[in-house]
């Protein structure tokens, strides 16, 4: 299903062109790949972004998008010294100490 996704502004900008609005264009989107596929305020934003003479069609960039942590890298700063604090892992590989703390137990540090 992560890979339709990216089809569809695509389908929506067909739709747009046809003159559909964004309700109908989400209610024929979700009759053929389910009622989860897309949320209305989606196919809505997308419908204003058109609407404004903007199609492009590829989702912009947005700040907030988690950021890769290289496990390696954590793992490299605890064997270096056990008594660095989740606090300052962060700080060094500039992440949030909460990000930090979740790489930790999944690791397997307590």
């Amino acid at each position: 299903m992560e890979n339709q996704k990216e089809h569809f502004p695509h389908i929506l900008f067909y739709y747009f062109r046809k003159g559909k609005n964004a309700v109908r264009a989400h209610k024929k989107l979700c009759h053929v790949y389910g009622e989860d596929a897309l949320k209305l305020r989606q196919c809505q934003n997308w419908f204003t972004k058109f609407r404004s003479r903007d199609f492009n069609v590829k989702d912009a960039p947005r700040s907030g998008r988690p950021i890769e942590i290289d496990d390696d890298k954590i793992k490299a700063l605890i064997d270096s010294n056990r008594r660095l604090t989740t606090r300052e892992i962060a700080e060094n590989l500039n992440i949030s100490k909460s990000s930090v703390e979740n790489h930790l137990k999944r690791l397997g540090y307590h």
